[in-house]
């Protein structure tokens, strides 16, 4: 389905839950990820401004020591059942934690710090009406798997995957029957989506973001 600018208007912030996802090891990018800085922020701060732009509550999922996260102030969350298990193992240990009056968990990759702003009311939206357990992103005639939202109910989906050994997020989201949300290019705005996987990549995002901040000023 294709993103509808309507729904932000009867969207609650506090019915879904904001995880991080930066528990990858980034060799690509040399390692250290959440803290490489793109104009002026490292990548974990980016994002964890984006997912408060939408979600009262966010959390990160990571397998490292908690303390090297402590000035963020946010819960950091280990994978599920075991660390290794790749985004499947952190969504499902984000699930586990989620608090009992919230049933939905949204992701959101630390390599991916530029989302539509109504990202979350979208694919809530998406996933409600289509009566399903998970709906995912898509921009440009790509999937963004990792940029999804899940009901707590599909943990057991995912746990029974891990089992079998399949680390897939994709079977996960297919076994979900869940729904594609397609977002569209806003006029003046970074193109949504934007994968920082490699140092070349956080070059081009900090040219990006410096320009867009300088045309805005003039």
């Amino acid at each position: 389905m294709t993103a509808s600018p309507e729904i932000t208007k009867h969207f609650n912030r506090s019915n879904a839950v904001a995880l991080i996802l930066a528990g990858g090891e980034g060799r690509r990018m040399g390692g250290n990820k959440p803290f490489r800085e793109v104009a002026g922020k490292t990548l974990l701060a980016r994002v964890i401004e984006t997912a408060f732009a939408q979600c009262d509550h966010v959390m990160i999922s990571s397998n490292e020591d908690a303390a090297i996260f402590a000035e963020y102030g946010l819960p950091v969350v280990g994978d599920q059942p075991k660390a290794g298990q790749g985004p499947l193992g952190g969504i499902l240990g984000g699930l586990g934690a989620l608090p009992d009056e919230t049933d939905w968990l949204v992701t959101f990759p630390v390599d991916c710090p530029i989302v539509p702003s109504d990202m979350v009311a979208q694919l809530l939206d998406a996933a409600q009406n289509a009566d399903v357990k998970a709906a995912f992103a898509s921009h440009a005639d790509r999937d963004h798997y990792l940029s999804s939202i899940w009901h707590r109910d599909g943990a057991a989906i995912i746990a029974r995957q891990l089992c079998d050994d399949n680390r897939r997020v994709g079977a996960a989201l297919r076994e979900m029957n869940a729904v594609r949300v397609t977002f569209a290019d806003l006029a003046g705005k970074i193109a949504p989506f934007t994968n920082v996987n490699a140092p070349e990549d956080l070059s081009a995002l900090n040219k990006m973001l410096l320009g867009f901040v300088g045309s805005q000023n003039h």
